[in-house]
């Protein structure tokens, strides 16, 4: 599994959290098309959104990182913020299944 993980530094909580909305508008439509494993979007009280997104397949990652440079050229143009930005080969990861297998109709 590949992963990319970017991190945003605001000057505000308030400018992170408008930003963290518009980064979950936006990457939201790219979860099936690009087969994404996960995506996950967190705001800290340090005025810092994260991005975590999952693959299975390298050039997927590639084409998310195309996506990415084009959503923090809109945030560039809206906010001040420094960004951590890093690409990695996943070795564990763990999630709970969230899915219903059986709906029963009464």
């Amino acid at each position: 599994m590949y992963s990319k993980s970017v991190v945003y530094k605001f000057t505000s909580f308030t400018s992170a959290k408008i930003a963290a909305g518009h980064c979950t508008e936006y990457l939201s439509k790219y979860v099936v098309k690009l087969e994404m494993s996960s995506l996950t979007i967190t705001v800290s009280k340090e005025s810092e959104v994260s991005i975590s997104a999952n693959f299975d397949d390298i050039n997927l990652l590639k084409k998310f990182d195309n996506i990415i440079s084009t959503l923090v050229s809109e945030l560039r143009d809206a906010f001040d913020f420094r960004e951590k930005n890093k690409s990695s080969v996943c070795v564990f990861n763990y999630q709970k299944e969230t899915a219903v297998d059986t709906v029963k109709l009464n």
